[in-house]
């Protein structure tokens, strides 16, 4: 009984405290759903697209990788869509396994954050996650295969602000290509590999 009491007399008392202190303007801010959004000032809206160029390897050999992309940038955060395909010829030769006319392709989702937009030179951070396909000749076992992918590209790089529309990005990446099932000789690291990645935005900065 007297935990009780006690219990119901530092309730009351924490509700006198808050009364006191509780005016008209703040019940008005209180009253509000606080959500996510209503708590982000937004300084900065505005979208870009562009070409994006990959010089990367693939299975040892030189690869080069061409498509484009485009997005919505929100304060310093931007967030859009990519494709890109192998556009290098490449032959697979691994002890008694040929592969050759090797299609390597994926697209999905950009993500990444600009630091200090406003410099001349910045740097940025952003991943590329997306889905692909695999396709070519085995000439060992004389058949075509198909292999669907995924794949994350993480990019550390620096931008250059040429004018008010127009910049350019240039860093390193990495490609992780996962779910490669072509032969036993080949895996996903034969896919997987660094590169230096580039990119031509046009939009409104």
């Amino acid at each position: 009984m007297k935990k009780i009491t006690l219990l119901l007399l530092l309730s009351f008392s924490l509700v006198t405290l808050f009364a006191q202190n509780f005016d008209e303007t703040d019940y008005k801010k209180k009253n509000e759903v606080q959500t996510i959004m209503n708590s982000i000032t937004i300084k900065r809206i505005s979208g870009f697209g562009g070409p994006t160029m990959s010089y990367s390897t693939l299975s040892g050999d030189f690869a080069f990788f061409m498509g484009g992309g485009g997005g919505v940038i929100v304060n310093n955060f931007f967030f859009g869509g990519y494709g890109e395909g192998l556009t290098t010829s490449i032959k697979i030769e691994k002890n008694d396994l040929t592969i050759r006319n090797l299609s390597f392709g994926h697209g999905g989702f950009w993500l990444g954050y600009e630091i200090a937009h406003k410099a001349l030179i910045h740097p940025v951070i952003s991943t590329r996650i997306g889905w692909g396909n695999i396709s070519g000749e085995n000439r060992t076992g004389n058949y075509y295969f198909n292999n669907n992918v995924f794949v994350v590209v993480p990019t550390i790089s620096a931008e250059i602000n040429f004018t008010r529309f127009f910049k350019i990005n240039v860093g390193a990446e990495y490609r992780q290509t996962l779910g490669i099932n072509i032969a036993p000789e080949i895996g996903n690291n034969d896919f997987s590999g660094l590169g230096v990645y580039m990119n031509f935005l046009f939009g409104w900065f």
